[in-house]
């Protein structure tokens, strides 16, 4: 029996210390390089993955008020936010242009096939995904509206190391 107990006590300990992989997928930066989806992460911190598209304004108003937060948040919680884009290779040439006029200083990168999307199950945008500093998935958002930041603010504050 206590074997049994030590044996549980053991994999419950194992599933938190362990990350979760990311799965395969390769995907773009703004400069053009491949960049595969499983090396996403933040050096033992958290790390936030929104996915979004330029023709819509919600996921405009997102990438605005997570940019605002961005550098509070690094300071505080050492969190890194990747945004991938899913805009198709008819509109993705736009993504570049737009984050650097926009002056966003979230990490860019481009899922132009929608294989990063589809691999994580995401059926809309914005979706946003926050991990620990394990790589475990805390939580999933879908849709973005003022106040959504507040939310993230308090769910990595519960989570700090």
């Amino acid at each position: 029996m206590k074997t049994i107990i030590s044996l549980l006590v053991y994999l419950s300990f194992a599933t938190v210390v362990y990350a979760q992989n990311l799965p395969s997928v390769d995907i773009k930066t703004l400069e053009g390089k491949n960049i595969n989806t499983s090396t996403i992460k933040s050096n033992d911190k958290p790390f936030i993955i929104c996915f979004w598209k330029s023709c819509c304004k919600v996921n405009e108003t997102m990438l605005e008020i997570l940019s605002e937060h961005y550098d509070d948040w690094q300071e505080e919680f050492e969190v890194k936010i990747y945004a991938v884009s899913i805009d198709d290779s008819r509109s993705a040439q736009k993504i570049k242009p737009l984050v650097n006029a926009k002056g966003w200083s979230l990490e860019f990168l481009q899922d132009i096939n929608s294989d990063f999307k589809r691999a994580l199950g995401v059926n809309t945008v914005p979706h946003i995904s926050i991990y620990n500093s394990y790589g475990n998935l805390i939580t999933q958002l879908t849709g973005f509206s003022t106040g959504t930041e507040n939310e993230i603010y308090e769910i990595l504050k519960e989570n700090k190391k």
